[in-house]
């Protein structure tokens, strides 16, 4: 009862002082200029916000593992490092995060700074000597020491990258923090439990004035603080013995932030984009998008986390690591299908893979160049019309909105036909692309696609349209006598430019 007692009061504690202190934060923000400024973009807050809640987020950590010291858990060893612990690595990394809020230092250089911060207390003893995971224990050596830095930047910066919505950053440290507390305590690491508290007291009393619409940001000297704090508590929370890990319930308890920070890296990879650039394809971005208000996608996101941590506290109960990966790998599957996070890499993915096979296959003598000829098997048992039709329903994949099909003969436009899905609306074309075929006689076959740019699908091959046009284009220009039919009229002339005025596409 007393330990219960303990708690509350420390909890109380720092969620005053954070609520109090953010404020004043706030206001010291703004007259140093650290402030987000909108964008149109990716920043769309209707007003310049300050920065630096980060300095609330510590300073009302370290009153309330104070307050924790001078209750139920002062004078233990265990309470006394881990407290230490937190406070230089969560100074070290809060004054990383304010000098980047600030002048914005380059990816290269923050991961460099936040490893500094990190390291010191790995080599001195703060590490993992040895995982358990499914009932097997494996000693790491030496190993654990690159391996205990990876799992705490990766913590610091899975939750660098969620912060991009007001609250979410609070709302997820909350969640994770919570649950580790309760793990910790019933794994008998109560000095954890009160690290745990202390944190959550401190995001309960930020959120007051974080929450949509926010008055302040966390910034990354807030992000990386509750990073690198969930970051320790998930390695002491689990703690079989003084050395030994069970890695099960922190990596479950993190499944989505983790998720998040993976998939983002996926993207930019695959998309030959920076690791640094922004974007709006996080998973706030996507339930936002889907027409989600911002309580909701607080909601959601909010309930992933502690469905995930619910399961890592079961498999702790039940000591069943399956229970846990099985409830974690469900909700991702789930999240996936549903298509609110994680199809776009999907499917680039799978994109990339499909290109690497048949670059592999290619190399070994597999796979010819004419990768449509089955297409142009299929096509030549149709009749004009149906082909036609075939053609238009493929390139809806792209939001292709104007599309048309010319046979021109010696640069003599002869027969055409157009296609356009806006209905005669003006409508700006985002992009064009074109495929012509010639063939026998000085006959040329061009198929030319349009679209505006406007609402384009989650994934986007332009290898895969040029193919499909190319199919088409040589299935026309071997069977000109379906042009004709579907043109219905011979036309004589230069063949024009797609932006002449003559040449703008009508509903066929």
């Amino acid at each position: 009862m007393a330990l219960m007692a303990s708690l509350v009061i420390t909890f109380c504690v720092s969620l005053a002082a954070s609520a109090l202190l953010t404020p004043a934060v706030r206001w010291l923000a703004l007259c140093w200029g650290v402030v987000d400024a909108p964008d149109g973009l990716r920043k769309r807050h209707p007003r310049e916000v300050p920065l630096w809640g980060g300095i609330a987020i510590y300073l009302a950590t370290v009153l309330g593992l104070s307050a924790a010291r001078r209750g139920g858990f002062g004078g233990g060893y265990e309470f006394e490092e881990i407290s230490a612990a937190l406070i230089a690595m969560a100074g070290f990394v809060c004054f990383i995060g304010l000098i980047d809020d600030d002048i914005r230092l380059r990816p290269r250089v923050k991961l460099l700074l936040q490893t500094c911060a990190v390291l010191p207390l790995v080599l001195a003893g703060f590490r993992v000597y040895s995982v358990a995971l499914f009932g097997n224990t494996f000693d790491l050596g030496w190993a654990g020491v690159p391996l205990t830095v990876l799992w705490l930047l990766g913590c610091i910066n899975a939750i660098n990258l969620l912060d991009g919505m007001d609250g979410l950053a609070s709302v997820v440290g909350l969640a994770a923090s919570l649950t580790l507390g309760v793990i910790a305590d019933y794994t008998g690491n109560r000095h954890v439990t009160a690290a745990a508290v202390v944190l959550a007291g401190a995001l309960a009393g930020f959120l007051i004035h974080n929450r949509p619409p926010a008055r302040i940001f966390l910034g990354d000297s807030g992000s990386m603080v509750i990073g690198v704090i969930l970051g320790i508590l998930g390695i002491q929370s689990t703690l079989k013995t003084s050395t030994t890990l069970s890695i099960t319930a922190p990596l479950v308890v993190m499944t989505f932030p983790m998720f998040d920070t993976f998939l983002a890296v996926v993207r930019r990879r695959l998309t030959g984009r920076p690791f640094d650039a922004a974007d709006r394809q996080h998973i706030h971005h996507r339930l936002l998008d889907r027409g989600m208000g911002p309580w909701v996608v607080l909601g959601t996101i909010g309930a992933l986390c502690m469905a995930t941590g619910i399961a890592a506290f079961a498999a702790t109960v039940a000591r069943s690591d399956l229970l846990a990966w099985a409830t974690a790998l469900t909700l991702v599957i789930l999240v996936v299908r549903l298509r609110w996070f994680g199809y776009y890499e999907w499917r680039l993915a799978t994109a990339a893979a499909r290109r690497a096979w048949a670059r592999l296959r290619r190399g070994w003598g597999l796979l010819g160049p004419r990768r449509t000829r089955p297409m142009r098997r299929q096509l030549a048992r149709l009749p004009a019309r149906k082909v036609w039709t075939s053609l238009v329903e493929r390139v809806q994949a792209w939001n292709v909105t104007q599309m048309r099909l010319a046979l021109s003969h010696e640069g003599q436009l002869r027969w055409r036909r157009a296609w356009d899905a806006s209905h005669g609306e003006a409508e700006e074309r985002g992009w064009a692309v074109a495929v012509s075929v010639s063939c026998r006689e000085g006959w040329t076959c061009e198929i030319r696609a349009a679209g505006s740019g406007h609402g384009a699908p989650e994934f986007v091959s332009p290898a895969g349209l040029l193919r499909v046009l190319h199919a088409f284009a040589s299935h026309f220009a071997d069977h000109r006598e379906q042009v004709m039919e579907l043109a219905g009229e011979e036309i004589g002339g230069v063949l024009p430019a797609w932006n002449e005025k003559e040449d703008q596409c009508r509903a066929a």
